[in-house]
């Protein structure tokens, strides 16, 4: 069988579609409106809570405009001037010219004109209530709202509290959504009072601003998901002619604004409504419906009470606050306290060690295929090679010298340092009290501390300096700040990967070096040929010098040894007298005359037969050059 379109017409207009027609236009407006102020915000960036408190608007405007759709399309709209559908106008068949079945045109037409508006509207206020809920972006304290605004919105909500007390107060006869327009009323009026206290405590807590923004986003999303749901049911349903347009707005949420709370009432009697079957007889349902409040209060405050109830685990420790006041750092285990707000346990790690680079670019790890082993080459990501970029070097200042002028120079830099909170309770409370953001902290420190040591010093300083010496030096001075800035850090040690030049200007300062070391070598190679030469000279000015010492010492020691001989003479002289001077004479007579022929004539010699010189001469019969004896006769 198929499905004949909905009958077309003009709709009588009453006073009531006109009102809706006005509050339509007027949610347009403001859709007009706040979708520019969006644009803006989104546009230039600006900061502050502006940006979630367009959206909370743009999503509850949404969820109005769908509602209001809603009642426009079945606030009792008569067609007139309809063709009644028979089986015989249903079955004709399609005029030559036509693309598509008559019952898919009339389900097309459908949709157009009863489900489309909410579709889209559900699905805009969707997205503009995630994106507030997920907004995770700071917010700056100088963007408080002026007064005038706030005042605006504390008058629309006297405005739309005034409207809900008017629909409210007088059951009107005919009227068959009075109920669902009071109930959207007072979810709308409970979304912008939230967002009214948001604009009021702006100024004292942003934190809290931003919770009472998301609450409100959330309340529009839970309306908006309930009438995407209800709309894709209803593109479910066959199509009839005879049947009135389903009402896609109602909602079981905004159904809970109302005292006293009775949700399980609520949901027997919708269910009631729709299939009939009353389960309000049923005397369990009628036990639970009275006991739901007074069971899920006393969960609630059981619940309650158990939050002072908190486990610290064996890697952290805690920070007890009493009424907003730290007392006490927990040790890990289970640990009593007041339940929340009046108590509560901050984490605080315990002794966890972490390793921050002082760039801000951080290195990606990709997944190794095979894992390096021990005894093979190196990985690709321990390489140093000047020529490449690395994504962990931080650009430095440091000092240079050209032409006998001051100027600077650009290095690359990749220094991590490796730190954890202090293990005392001191240490724990002032990491969690004094800083806001302990990574951000120590890297501005230590890029300080870099800065006054790398102004000082020159490229070949720096790649001639032991990086150990060097790295404990700066973990020295990195330490000293952070304690006096009471930041809780200990810093264990600061580690060197690279120091040197840019990758650009790499190959430049090879053949500098390079030529410095040819200079240098010339330079050595030419002090090494004068020291050689020096060296000469001065050993044999030194072995003349020690030749001249050497013989003036000899001579000197002949004459003091003449002069001892002389005086030991000279003292057996006196002593001796006559005999020693003929006992020396005779000595140096005999030491001179050794090896010459003598004939001794004595005249002391007496007796009868004196002395008689031989004369004669006789040939020689041996060799001549044989000393020759002396004879006496």
């Amino acid at each position: 069988m198929s499905q004949s379109p909905l009958p077309t017409g003009t709709p009588q207009v009453t006073p009531r579609y006109r009102r809706l027609l006005i509050v339509q236009t007027c949610l347009y407006c403001i859709l007009v409106v706040a979708g520019a102020v969006y644009l803006f915000l989104q546009l230039f960036s600006v900061p502050g809570f502006w940006l979630p408190a367009t959206r909370l608007i743009l999503a509850t405007t949404f969820v109005a405009l769908a509602f209001v759709e809603n009642s426009l399309r079945c606030e009792g709209v008569e067609p007139q001037d309809s063709e009644p559908v028979t089986e015989t106008t249903a079955a004709a068949p399609r005029p030559p010219g036509r693309l598509l079945q008559p019952g898919l045109q009339a389900w097309l037409h459908y949709f157009h004109r009863h489900l489309a508006t909410t579709l889209i509207t559900a699905l805009l206020a969707i997205a503009f209530a995630i994106a507030n809920i997920a907004d995770t972006q700071p917010v700056d304290q100088s963007s408080a709202p002026p007064l005038a605004v706030t005042g605006f919105f504390i008058l629309l909500c006297f405005t739309l509290l005034l409207i809900e007390r008017m629909l409210s107060f007088k059951v009107i006869r005919g009227w068959q959504y009075q109920q669902q327009h009071t109930e959207l009323v007072r979810a709308i009026l409970s979304i912008f009072l939230l967002l009214t206290m948001a604009f009021l405590i702006a100024a004292l807590s942003l934190t809290v601003t931003l919770w009472l923004i998301k609450l409100g986003s959330l309340i529009a999303l839970l309306m908006a998901l309930e009438y995407l749901l209800r709309a894709m049911m209803a593109m479910a349903l066959p199509l009839s002619a005879e049947s009135e347009p389903h009402f896609l707005t109602r909602s079981l949420f905004t159904a809970l604004y109302r005292w006293p709370l009775q949700p399980v009432v609520l949901l027997l009697g919708a269910f009631h409504q729709r299939f009939g079957v009353d389960l309000r007889q049923i005397q369990a349902f009628r036990l639970l419906g009275k006991k739901l409040l007074p069971v899920t209060c006393c969960i609630a405050v059981l619940g309650w009470l158990l939050s002072g109830l908190t486990e610290v685990e064996l890697y952290q420790r805690g920070i007890y606050e009493h009424f907003g006041r730290p007392v006490a750092v927990l040790s890990p285990g289970l640990h009593i306290g007041l339940p929340w707000p009046f108590g509560r346990v901050i984490p605080v790690e315990n002794g966890a060690v972490h390793e921050l680079q002082l760039s801000d670019n951080t290195e990606t790890k990709q997944p190794a295929a095979q894992p390096d082993s021990v005894e093979g080459p190196a990985p690709q990501s321990s390489w140093r090679l000047w020529d490449n970029s690395h994504a962990t070097d931080q650009s430095q200042v440091i000092a240079s010298t050209t032409m006998d002028s001051q100027n600077f120079q650009m290095v690359n830099t990749d220094i991590r340092v490796i730190w954890r909170v202090g293990l005392k309770d001191r240490d724990a409370l002032n990491s969690k009290y004094q800083t806001e953001d302990l990574p951000v902290l120590i890297r501005s420190v230590a890029r300080q501390v870099l800065m006054a040591q790398f102004a000082s010093k020159q490229l070949d300083q720096l790649l001639d300096e032991q990086r150990v010496t060097l790295a404990a030096t700066l973990s020295q001075e990195i330490q000293q700040r952070l304690t006096q800035l009471n930041t809780g850090v200990e810093l264990l040690f600061t580690r060197i990967e690279a120091i040197h030049p840019p990758a650009g200007a790499a190959d430049a300062y090879h053949g500098v070096q390079a030529a410095q070391i040819a200079g240098n070598a010339l330079i050595a190679r030419e002090k090494g040929y004068a020291a050689t030469v020096n060296n000469e000279a001065q050993r044999k000015a030194q072995t003349g010098f020690d030749t001249a010492e050497a013989a003036a010492a000899e001579n000197l020691s002949r004459a003091r040894a003449a002069a001892t001989d002389f005086s030991a003479e000279e003292q057996a002289w006196q002593l001796a007298g006559e005999a020693f001077i003929n006992e020396r004479r005779y000595q140096i007579l005999s030491q001179a005359l050794a090896h010459t022929p003598l004939l001794i004539l004595d005249n002391h010699l007496q007796g009868a037969n004196e002395p008689v010189l031989d004369l004669r001469q006789y040939p020689a019969l041996t060799d001549s050059t044989a000393p020759q004896k002396a004879s006496t006769k």
